[in-house]
């Protein structure tokens, strides 16, 4: 799905329209062309200028053809290639700023020297929208949107698509989400599917960094699937003016060639690095999944230290609804199932809840600094060395 991340880049979002310093003007050609010369190669785009015409008095329009885009953070290289990208260019009503709506066109190609790592790229009114700075040279906001993108690999009919896809950089919030996705493995077998997804970065009325996700209907080839997630968290100790560069660098990288997986990689580490330097707790302000038939709702409070086995450490607590259930699927401690047998800590999990009200279960949990994970007082998980 490394795809998605390029074709928005060639635009994105002017949502932002409040500035009042000097009055838009019609903007020529030449400047347009200026202003595009300089996100290309911002960006690391190469492109073959096709057409530039004044459109309805004020805009001027660019026809692109032989626009390629090298992808990192795969395992060999990879390049992204398209024709017929349509951007018009327009002024704005702030000084020093261009807004550009992109149209990308309905196909496009991921090229590597494997023939399993090629891509066909469909696209439907995929494009989006780009407030660019032109005295700093760096994206103001953008908003890149999809209806319609799939991925298929020519050889082994392995596929990837998803409806509805957004990206957003605004300067207080970044989002991705998407809707009705699927991916397969050879030959079109269904390897997993997903309803809707939504991940959303943003500052709280204290500065703090907020982040919500939440997805629904997750569809594996499994028996234990979170098929809904609702997860809220937050931390002071990760303000907002120390997270915000860190998440637009990443939503920038992947706008420009970089692997979903690697970018989101990078985003976490170096998020983690700065909790882990303010020191101060990461909360879990709510947690939902449900997963046939069961549900679990709780919270929690982290902190993030290199030297803690997994990262992090701390406390957390959680309600059950649907304890027999799991008891039917893993067994007990003293008789557990073929499944149970394979995941001891989940049956001794399990078998540390003590009753609560209205026929829930309830836990009391610790993530230990050498990864042993403390259930109402009894170890239900801990690493293979046995610490």
């Amino acid at each position: 799905m490394g795809l998605r991340r390029r074709f928005i880049h060639a635009g994105f979002c002017a949502f932002s329209m409040l500035a009042i310093s000097a009055p838009a003007h019609a903007i020529s050609v030449d400047e347009a062309r200026t202003a595009l010369d300089a996100i290309l190669m911002q960006s690391g785009i190469s492109a073959t200028e096709i057409d530039a015409r004044v459109v309805n008095g004020d805009a001027v329009e660019m026809v692109f053809d032989d626009i390629s885009l090298d992808l990192t953070g795969y395992a060999t290289p990879r390049q992204l290639v398209m024709d017929d990208v349509h951007v018009t260019v327009r002024d704005t009503d702030t000084a020093g700023q261009l807004d550009l709506d992109v149209k990308l066109p309905e196909k496009a190609n991921m090229l590597a020297d494997a023939t399993s790592d090629q891509r066909e790229i469909g696209l439907r009114n995929a494009g989006g929208y780009l407030r660019w700075d032109t005295a700093r040279n760096v994206p103001v906001t953008f908003d890149g949107f999809a209806d319609f993108l799939v991925g298929e690999e020519p050889v082994t009919r392995k596929h990837w698509m998803l409806n509805g896809l957004i990206i957003q950089w605004l300067p207080e919030m970044a989002r991705i989400a998407w809707q009705a996705a699927e991916w397969t493995g050879p030959n079109r077998e269904k390897r997993g599917a997903i309803k809707s997804t939504n991940f959303t970065l943003y500052p709280g009325k204290d500065g703090t960094t907020h982040l919500d996700y939440s997805h629904d209907g997750l569809w594996l080839p499994s028996l234990l699937q979170p098929r809904t997630v609702r997860l809220k968290t937050s931390s002071a100790g990760l303000p907002w003016s120390e997270a915000r560069p860190i998440i637009e660098k990443g939503f920038h990288d992947i706008l420009t060639g970089t692997a979903p997986r690697f970018a989101r990689r990078q985003i976490g580490d170096a998020l983690w690095k700065k909790a882990a330097q303010n020191g101060a707790p990461v909360k879990v302000d709510e947690f939902y999944i449900e997963s046939r038939g069961l549900e679990a709702l709780g919270s929690g409070e982290f902190m993030a230290q290199a030297a803690a086995r997994y990262g992090f450490t701390g406390d957390f607590d959680f309600r059950l609804l649907g304890q027999d259930k799991l008891v039917d699927l893993l067994g007990t401690p003293d008789s557990p199932t073929i499944l149970g047998a394979l995941v001891p800590f989940a049956v001794n999990g399990l078998a540390a809840g003590r009753p609560g009200p209205q026929g829930t279960t309830e836990y009391d949990g610790q993530l230990l600094p050498d990864g042993r994970v403390v259930v109402n007082g009894l170890t239900v998980f801990r690493t293979a060395d046995g610490s």
